[in-house]
């Protein structure tokens, strides 16, 4: 192992163990198909020995991988049955927005139908040309407007020409006020830029006028018109019949009438025009299924990408796949459940969009190959699929998914809607720029919707493509008789002769991606940090350790990998604890567990460091920085050994390293520095973890439970993953199940359970599989006296042939519990022992509580004092609240020349009634004042010489000393009795102080004169 974490406890090659001469060695297999053995770290111990040991018990790993698949596929399915909203959003998905492609097919064909590219004409009929209409006809017309305008105004000959088409317009006449001339064609246009949609159009009149002396008299003109086709709600308006063709025949009318006047001829021209369209059949397909098609299967497959996505992330999110991994569970049956479970939603998914497709009778699926349609719809899902498994290791949290999943729909629809412009899969643009390509194909949404248009083209043009043409179909050729001979020797079939890209290769495509993805995801997996901030080297596939080849790592090379802590931090001072070390260096331990000089570092980030820059995240207090204070030490070498049938609880304050060490212990994090042997294996040995997990069990600190399963249900499943048989997981089940009082709503969803059931479901899990060790960190937090008492009596049945170990802040149940207590502090180990030698070594010795009739009477309270100090030779009570008077009777290793305690009672006893004591009582120090006072010292020792800043009420300043209970003022040499208490992370901080009496201090002197020359 290195600061990366555990290298092999999840290899993806088969591993198993094989036990030869009783030793436990574990077997890899070979690449080239032999094997090799390894080595584990050190002998096993005694009780390994006899209960099989951790190694032992490691099955064969085929064995592990289906059982623990098994077990995590069922989790999956009961977790997605009993979310039935989005399991049914998932389900429903498919025919909902096929219906809005259908809504939006019915919408289009009906806003084009009137088109005639659009219409299949094979008789077309014969129509007379209309009146120039009005102005006021026109969609979008603005007012004031004009029915058409002409140029030149100078002309005599274009002014009569226009005023027969005035007045000789069919069926109205055109008010000469709706006309309007130019002098020249530019003062026109100039007018028409000036003033859009005024005027639908106009003639500019070319005329060889001969009273200007042109050597003709002809007339030529050009018509000007707006060619924009215009829709309005149900109005079509086609603007060549609706003002182009009205106005030509108008023109030309008058001009041959014009012409037939200056001839002499008499009487009216008619002039009779009539037209027709050519026959034709549909030139242009309403494909908007084919083009809408893949953005809407895209926005049905965001729900599935979306719930996979935050599923992945919030399993990581809150712990529940650290749990799962904790209690031995592979990497690879981890990530095969999810595939497997996937890839059937997946079929399930593509059937339905095409099954719904059919339904509403789309010819894109009735007239397209079902297998062709379906493939591409799967593979579309398989690829997401895989995406979704890249981007989660990025994600930190649910609801980020939830947003990484909002930015891939939105960049997906953009790129689909160039897509179905052409760019960048056509001939011109496919070539030009390689790397665009690639990132348009990178994005699986992409791939699709090209798929999605050759499909819509090819079945609007009622052909379709089958199995066996997805790649024929898709021609490029250079030479037009090629295409053409190619068109000829399959008439029927369709072609399309301008494409690069075809359906075969799409498929290929999504199925590389999918495959892809998902392997670069596991390989991300593994290289960014994860919730706990531990990842593996870039590097970690080629090393030979992650694939079961090198040695396990000794002891003396796990001292060796200790590193320098900060100064005057990491020496232990305590008797015990430096006893204990020496033994652990020594090797005189048959200890189950060892801890050899374990330390953990969190390096101390950008922003932190910046932060403590900042005057107002600095406390106000003085004193000398320490160099090098940049990293967080949160265990500073630890060393203690535990035996079996053993209860070890470890206490300490907020932040004093406990849960650090629980999780370096159990895997969850690499330790820094040192090493632990847990039944003889090493912790950061290779594959030391994995065999360690075989036989161990874990309660975190906080409930790492799937709200959606039930209490059995949970049980059941970590009983798979440790790979207990059929038989023992329904026996052990219902046995750990009452033990902690949970028989009757074993059936109840853990959503709906309390704190206390929580953790007592918790409790019952880290003791399934029979483990060697158990750690449970703070395992009644939030439980009530009854069942806390129930989980109490499970946990001191439970310690026979094994090893607990016990993180509390409850002092009462370390003091039941406990066999051997240590108490951590700022990172290290401050006292180790049992809780009687505990609290005479740092208890403040015994409480002597005396309630006298009169608490009033000053004289009667003088002579009690007076009593104490020469019998028992304390000074003044520590407590006069209540009933009782206190005194402190110090230890006896604070007195050596103490006093005769039973000697000392016997003459309190017959003092009694001469003193009025109503009734005596003593009582031992607790260990919570033993937590306290270790606690305590730890802040001071770590203050070094730091100052606490007290304003006083005058608004002058006191400086004490951190930890100490007596401060003279530097001004005015007056002496106050300070108090402190401690906050939740143990940082000190005055409570209260007061300022003692003239005699008060000369008693303090005159006892601390009195101490020094003792």
């Amino acid at each position: 192992m290195n600061e990366y974490g555990s290298s092999s406890e999840d290899d993806w090659p088969g591993k198993e163990v094989e036990v030869r001469d009783g030793k436990a060695n574990s077997v890899a297999d070979d690449p080239v198909g032999g094997k090799n053995d390894l080595a584990r770290a050190g002998p096993p111990s005694n009780a390994s020995q006899c209960r099989g040991g951790s190694a032992s018990r490691l099955r064969p790993w085929r064995k592990r991988f289906a059982d623990q698949f098994i077990a995590l596929c069922g989790k999956q399915v009961l977790v997605y049955w009993r979310n039935w909203l989005s399991t049914l959003l998932r389900v429903l998905s498919p025919l909902v927005f096929m219906f809005l492609l259908w809504l939006l097919d019915i919408a289009f064909r009906t806003d084009n139908q009137n088109l005639p590219a659009y219409l299949d004409n094979p008789s077309p009929s014969t129509d007379l040309p209309g009146p120039i209409p009005a102005c006021g006809d026109d969609v979008f017309i603005k007012d004031p407007c004009y029915d058409f305008f002409f140029s030149p105004n100078t002309s005599e000959s274009a002014r009569q020409i226009v005023e027969g088409i005035r007045l000789n317009n069919p069926g109205r006449a055109i008010p000469e006020q709706s006309v309007i001339g130019f002098e020249s064609i530019e003062a026109a246009n100039a007018y028409l830029l000036a003033n859009p949609e005024r005027v639908p159009g106009g003639v500019h009149f070319l005329v060889d006028d001969p009273a200007a002396g042109a050597a003709s008299d002809s007339v030529d003109f050009v018509l000007v018109s707006n060619t924009t086709v215009k829709v309005f709600k149900d109005q079509y308006q086609d603007p060549t019949f609706f003002f182009t063709v009205p106005m030509q025949v108008a023109v030309e009318r008058e001009i041959a009438s014009y012409q037939w006047r200056r001839a002499g001829k008499a009487g009216l021209v008619e002039w009779n025009v009539s037209y027709s369209m050519f026959a034709h059949p549909t030139t242009q397909s309403v494909n908007i299924v084919g083009q809408a098609i893949g953005p809407f299967i895209f926005a049905a497959n965001m729900f599935n990408f979306v719930l996979l996505m935050s599923s992945i992330v919030s399993e990581k999110e809150n712990g529940l796949r650290q749990a799962l991994k904790t209690s031995g569970m592979l990497d690879s049956a981890f990530w095969c459940s999810w595939i497997f479970i996937e890839l059937i939603i997946s079929v399930i998914f593509s059937l339905l969009l095409v099954g719904f497709g059919a339904m509403f009778g789309f010819a894109f699926f009735l007239k397209n190959s079902f297998t062709v349609v379906f493939v591409l719809f799967l593979m579309f899902q398989w690829a997401m699929m895989g995406l979704a498994f890249f981007l989660a290791p990025f994600i930190g949290t649910s609801g980020g998914a939830i947003n990484a999943g909002f930015v891939v729909f939105i960049v997906g629809w953009v790129f689909q809607a160039i897509i179905a412009f052409g760019y960048p899969y056509t001939p011109e643009y496919i070539g030009s720029l390689p790397i665009v390509t690639a990132i348009f194909t990178l994005l699986p949404p992409d791939p699709l919707a090209k798929g999605s248009i050759d499909l819509g083209v090819a079945a609007e043009e009622g052909r379709g493509i089958s199995w066996s043409r997805r790649n024929e179909y898709c021609q490029n050729l250079d030479d037009p008789g090629a295409n053409s001979e190619l068109y000829s020797s399959n008439p029927d079939a369709y072609w399309d002769f301008e494409c690069v890209f075809p359906l075969g290769t799409i498929m290929g495509v999504l199925a590389l991606e999918f495959i892809v993805y998902t392997l670069l995801g596991i390989y991300l997996d593994n290289v960014v940090p994860n919730e706990n901030g531990v990842k593996k080297p870039l590097w970690y596939l080629f090393s030979p350790s992650y694939w079961g080849f090198g040695r396990s790592r000794s002891l003396e090379k796990g001292l060796q990998k200790a590193v320098p802590c900060p100064e005057g931090d990491a020496t232990a001072t305590d008797e015990d604890v430096l006893a204990e070390e020496t033994k652990v260096i020594s090797g005189d331990t048959d200890a189950a567990i060892t801890v050899v000089g374990l330390q953990k570092m969190f390096p101390r980030s950008f922003f932190t460091a910046m932060a403590a820059k900042i005057p107002s995240f600095r406390k106000k207090r003085r004193k000398k920085p320490k160099k090098g204070a940049t990293d967080f030490w949160a265990i500073k070498g630890s060393w203690f050994s535990i035996k079996d049938d053993n209860i070890f609880c470890l206490l300490g304050p907020n932040g004093a390293g406990k849960t650090t060490t629980i999780n370096c212990l159990t895997g969850v994090l690499p330790p820094t520095g040192g090493d632990a042997l847990v039944h003889g294996e090493s912790i950061v040995a290779t594959g030391g973890m994995d065999r360690i997990r075989a036989s161990m069990g874990v309660c975190p600190q906080f409930d790492i439970l799937w709200k959606e399963l039930t209490g059995m249900e949970h049980m059941k499943m970590y009983a798979r993953i440790k790979g207990l048989s059929q038989h023992e997981v329904i026996k052990q089940t219902q046995d750990l199940i009452e033990s902690v009082k949970l028989t009757a709503a074993a059936n109840i969803r853990s959503g709906a359970y309390s704190g206390g059931m929580r953790r007592r479901l918790s409790v019952a899990i880290s003791l399934l599989g029979d483990p060697l060790v158990v750690f449970l960190d703070e395992p009644t937090t939030g439980m009530d006296p009854i069942s806390r008492r129930h989980v109490w009596d499970t946990i001191e049945a439970a310690k026979k042939g094994r090893v607990i170990v016990l993180t509390t802040h409850s002092m009462e149940e370390a003091d039941i519990l406990g066999d051997s207590i240590a108490i951590m502090a700022r990172g290290k180990v401050r006292a180790f022992g049992s809780s009687i030698r505990l609290k005479n070594l740092f208890g403040s010795g015994y409480q002597l509580s005396l309630s006298v009739a009169d608490k009033n009477d000053s004289k009667a309270l003088a002579r009690l004092n007076a009593f104490m100090k020469e019998t028992f030779r304390v000074g003044s009570p520590v407590d006069t609240r209540g009933s009782y008077v206190t005194y402190l009777l110090p230890p006896a290793k604070d007195d050596p020349d103490g006093i005769d305690l039973p000697a000392a009672l016997g003459q309190l006893e017959y003092s009694k009634e001469r003193l009025g004591i109503l009734d005596v009582q003593i009582q031992m120090t607790s260990l919570e004042e033993v937590f306290l006072n270790i606690a305590k010292q730890a802040e001071v020792d770590a203050g070094n010489g730091e100052m606490e800043e007290v304003v006083l009420e005058d608004g002058s300043t006191l400086e004490v000393a951190l930890g100490h209970d007596r401060a003279v003022h530097k001004d005015t040499d007056k002496m106050y009795s300070v108090k402190w208490t401690q906050g939740e992370d143990g940082a000190l901080h005055v409570a209260s102080w007061t300022e003692l009496s003239d005699d008060e201090h000369e008693d303090e002197v005159v006892g601390r004169h009195a101490v020094e020359s003792g």
